[in-house]
């Protein structure tokens, strides 16, 4: 995995899928990595929803259940995934950063013995963490991530840590407390922040 003229590629130069956003910003020089969730159904879907002009909102990638990525924004531009928000004195952190959407459908709701999500899909009582988001006053269940969409999202972190002067990497409910809860608890932050600094310094995790 490299970067190529703002560009997410594989190893043999091939571009991952582009599906250019309109609702972009002018030049970016990031320093952070934001996390979210797109709290919606399919990879596909989130990706129309953010390269729809109406939609007001977009993201560098997005990262589907089975590791698939589409970029919609080049890394160079503003991406407007981020909305209002502060970290450490800065705000308006879309002009410092690059984000990156993980396929996830969102806080589910207990409905016997099943949980449902906002769009009203059924999910079974298995493989979820029951527990309120970061700041939020409701307990709701969270749905384990995929293996591989985390290691997926580690390796593209990895690469753009390598290519920009990035120093941080934060959830955007770290840098919306209250307004927004992804990446969610079931997302191994932790881990994930640990993890791209064992690799970056030649020390993966078995």
């Amino acid at each position: 995995m490299k970067i190529l003229s703002s560009r997410l590629a594989q190893d043999d130069d091939t571009p991952y899928p582009f599906v250019p956003s309109p609702n972009i910003g002018a030049s970016l020089v990031p320093d952070l990595l934001i996390m979210h969730y797109t709290a919606g159904q399919t990879e596909a879907g989130a990706v129309q929803w953010l390269i729809n002009p109406n939609s007001g909102v977009s993201s560098h990638l997005v990262i589907g259940k089975d590791g698939s990525i589409t970029q919609v924004v080049p890394f160079n531009r503003i991406a407007w995934h981020a909305g209002a928000s502060s970290w450490k004195g800065r705000t308006g952190l879309n002009r410092y950063s690059i984000g990156i959407e993980l396929d996830y459908p969102g806080p589910l709701t207990k409905s016997g013995d099943h949980w449902v999500a906002s769009f009203k899909k059924d999910y079974p009582d298995t493989n979820i963490t029951v527990a309120k988001a970061l700041n939020g006053a409701r307990t709701y269940g969270w749905l384990s991530y995929p293996d591989i969409q985390i290691e997926t999202a580690i390796q593209v972190a990895v690469v753009l840590f390598q290519n920009y002067k990035i120093t941080e990497i934060l959830g955007h409910d770290e840098i919306a407390p209250g307004r927004k809860w992804d990446p969610g608890p079931a997302f191994p932050r932790e881990y994930f922040r640990t993890e791209v600094q064992k690799r970056l310094a030649g020390n993966p995790s078995p």
